[in-house]
């Protein structure tokens, strides 16, 4: 297949984590050197079913758990697990198989480049989007890595580096501009905006660093 890569949005990479589970920091250095290759976005959403067990993640949200079981919907799996890493939307498979990811990525259709902007200040970020027709377009507000000790749980005395966090996932509306406040704590942030069809699948992305 030939790409044209003037025309294409980077691919968007999911990774369901929590820093309570010990099969975890493999998949989130793995996603770390993803973030390093442009054609691809990617995301970790920390999940939250994990906090009870000794250590709640800081990170995690009820959101993130729930999006995770509405990808377990449309791909027809029966259950959640970390790590799971989502391939544009549409395919999941366990977050740390470095080959089998490497060729899911490689065989993945690759989305569209979505016509979008951002306008950076202090407190906020302005995005001005297409939002294309039968989608949501969503962006995500991430920090690009934080390193934390982790006391208790199953990782308990590991230093874990967590990459391209998500702290805002919000849905863009049908005029193609949003204002998204941020978190005077959030360091070293980005966004990516997105393109989703009903279906899930991730058809055009664009990034939208931080200048």
């Amino acid at each position: 297949m030939v790409r044209n890569k003037a025309t294409e949005g980077p691919l968007v990479l999911e990774l369901f984590t929590s820093q309570g589970c010990s099969s975890c920091p493999p998949a989130d250095k793995l996603l770390a050197t993803f973030a390093k290759d442009s054609s691809l976005a990617p995301l970790s959403f920390h999940v939250d079913y994990w906090n009870g067990l000794g250590w709640a993640d800081p990170y995690s949200k009820e959101a993130w758990t729930e999006r995770q079981h509405m990808y377990a919907r449309a791909l027809g799996d029966t259950r959640v697990y970390t790590p799971e890493l989502v391939i544009g939307g549409a395919a999941g498979l366990v977050g740390s198989s470095t080959g089998q990811i490497q060729v899911a990525i490689g065989k993945a259709s690759r989305p569209a480049l979505l016509a979008a902007t951002a306008a950076w200040s202090g407190d906020a970020v302005t995005i001005k989007t297409d939002v294309p027709s039968g989608t949501d377009v969503l962006v995500a507000v991430y920090e690009t890595e934080r390193t934390i000790k982790i006391p208790r749980g199953e990782n308990a005395g590991a230093t874990l580096s967590n990459s391209r966090i998500v702290r805002a996932l919000v849905r863009v509306p049908a005029g193609g501009t949003i204002k998204i406040p941020l978190d005077p704590g959030w360091q070293s942030i980005g966004a990516v905006a997105f393109a989703q069809r009903t279906d899930k699948k991730i058809v055009a992305s664009a990034m939208l660093p931080r200048s």
